[in-house]
């Protein structure tokens, strides 16, 4: 039971009422899905920025591999790499996002689903209101 524990961050958007709160949770650790669907999940999450900068180097690699700089094997070791490191950062990167966009971290909580952290949260929040 203990192995499925994932660290969930609550974030709310600031200077809304207390009703009008919807909270954001975001996981602690590797995106799956952003592993595979890099420029997608960040145009997704309209993380802009991000998104330009992927497509800038997806770009590079496809300009060198056409060059000739970088033969088909290395540019898929490249992007390989890129990828997982984009994985590894994308959650970090989203709550950059959610900050720009005026959000504020609220708790930190663990559980082993997304339910459950949303239901740790909530009773929480319930009884300190």
């Amino acid at each position: 039971m203990f192995n499925r524990m994932r660290i969930y961050t609550v974030h709310i958007k600031s200077g809304e009422t207390l009703a009008d709160r919807k909270p954001v949770f975001v996981k602690e650790g590797f995106n799956i899905t952003a592993f595979f669907f890099t420029l997608l999940w960040m145009l997704y999450h309209r993380l802009w920025r991000y998104a330009f900068l992927v497509f800038a180097f997806n770009l590079l690699i496809v300009l060198l591999t056409k060059g000739h700089v970088l033969n088909a094997n290395n540019a898929t070791f490249i992007q390989l790499g890129f990828n997982i490191l984009v994985g590894f950062h994308a959650n970090d990167w989203l709550r950059d996002g959610l900050t720009r966009r005026g959000y504020i971290m609220a708790d930190v909580t663990a559980a082993d689903s997304l339910l459950r952290a949303e239901q740790r949260y909530f009773e929480r929040y319930l009884a300190a209101a």
